[in-house]
């Protein structure tokens, strides 16, 4: 499932990127922050007693100015109100409501969103009697705390917890047997693509790059099965997310690669395979999902019998874990081979969900060790006990064995080869633990 949004709103000077430092610097579960954004730590993730959220830091919101500046800020902030799964208002506990705190509370009120109030720089018991007077601003009682010392931050995740939604993608998702999201930069011809599948304008099509800003989703019939296809926001290089609005696109495309159960990156046969798709695809295996690669524009490319091939090569010389996905050149204007992105998905969304039998997994664990046995390291012989499938979506295997720190990582690469051609994981990420027996 994808993460929940949380959005932290307030005018400036109340410590909302104090909250947001907290937030993300406090405990060991939380996890590192996702770089290289438009504005350093506007947008990271954390963890609370088990439950992954995304959190944004809007920036200091003062909804009278007219600069540039503020203008921008506001939009941010507007921007963030309508992707937030829950909205956190802060304010500041050592001031009086001011009257942006007030048409701030109003803007919150009007989205219908899940909201607490919390009341920052409440850093003693006995100064909690402060927070009554925010009882007026209408968003319910105020959780006071104080995110320079970290008072009570514990206690108002416990509010967001409760105060979350229930997810509304849940009763939608049950209705399709597989989740396709189409990604990759703008202008590739995801958009297209959709609307080739479905045979309707469903998504604009436009020569300008980033014309998609939004998630669309549809549902197509593919051989009895349901899937559920999603176009998506183009993702560029970070450095060039100039505008809050494409900023926002970023954000709501990693929610729906965390979301899906098979991505479909698409490439320009033209401009080829560069770093973003690179990071693309790191993105997508490290969340687990089953991946295609989809050259699009096959048509523009003058070829011959190897271009196909060496394109390959290419591809898989650039990145080397490309080798385990599986590569389709298609051109969305000629209608060519479009069809094979819905029989891949169907088969890898199978193969990523399966399970494999002990007994089995141990009878090919010993075809690849008779092979090739493991390697003696620092006089000591490894030897693998068994091996079990720990759990699919993806595929997590557990190899018990005598000294599994000492595993050289050329045989941990050869065991991972010799898996994915035994058990056919084309287009599907696996993982492995060696494990003391």
């Amino acid at each position: 499932m994808a993460n929940k949004t949380l959005a932290i709103l307030g005018r400036p000077n109340v410590g909302k990127s104090t909250l947001f430092n907290r937030l993300l610097g406090a405990r060991k579960s939380i996890v590192s922050s996702i770089e290289g954004v438009t504005r350093d730590r506007i947008y990271s993730t954390f963890d609370w007693v088990g439950n992954d959220f995304d959190i944004i830091d809007t920036g200091g919101f003062l909804p009278k100015e007219k600069d540039i500046m503020n203008r921008h800020i506001q939009e941010q902030a507007r921007i963030a109100i309508s992707e937030a799964d829950l909205i956190i208002f802060l304010v500041d506990g050592r001031s009086e409501i001011t009257a942006s705190d007030r048409i701030l509370a109003e803007m919150v009120i009007k989205s219908q969103k899940s909201s607490i109030l919390v009341v920052n720089k409440i850093d003693t018991l006995a100064q909690t009697e402060q927070i009554n007077e925010f009882f007026e601003l209408g968003l319910g009682e105020p959780v006071a705390i104080s995110a320079m010392h970290g008072r009570n931050i514990g206690d108002m995740l416990d509010v967001v917890l409760d105060k979350l939604p229930n997810d509304k993608k849940q009763s939608q998702k049950d209705e399709s047997d597989v989740d396709l999201a189409l990604i990759g930069m703008p202008n590739v011809g995801k958009s297209s693509l959709m609307n080739a599948l479905l045979k309707e304008e469903k998504s604009i099509v436009t020569h300008i790059a980033g014309t998609t800003r939004d998630s669309i989703d549809s549902y197509i019939n593919y051989f009895g099965k349901t899937v559920r296809i999603i176009d998506t926001a183009g993702l560029r290089k970070r450095t060039k997310v100039k505008d809050e609005i494409e900023f926002y696109s970023v954000v709501r495309t990693n929610k729906v690669i965390a979301d899906c159960n098979v991505a479909a990156l698409m490439i320009d046969a033209d401009k080829g395979f560069d770093k973003q798709d690179k990071d693309i695809i790191r993105a997508v295996i490290k969340l687990g999902k089953g991946l295609i690669i989809v050259v699009n524009k096959w048509d523009l490319i003058e070829k011959d019998d190897t271009t196909m091939k060496e394109m390959i090569s290419d591809i898989h010389y650039e990145y080397s874990s490309t080798k385990h996905y599986p590569i389709l050149f298609i051109s969305v204007k000629n209608n060519l081979r479009l069809q094979s992105i819905l029989h891949y998905t169907i088969k890898i969304c199978d193969r990523l969900t399966s399970k494999v039998g002990t007994s089995i997994l141990n009878d090919i664990m010993k075809k690849i060790t008779n092979s090739n046995p493991p390697p003696a390291v620092k006089g000591k012989h490894l030897k693998i006990k068994y091996c079990t499938q720990m759990r699919h979506s993806p595929p997590i295997f557990a190899i018990f064995m005598n000294h599994p720190d000492l595993v050289p990582i050329s045989y941990k690469r050869y065991i991972e080869n010799q898996l994915r051609k035994e058990l056919d994981l084309s287009g599907v990420p696996i993982k492995i633990s060696f494990r003391k027996k």
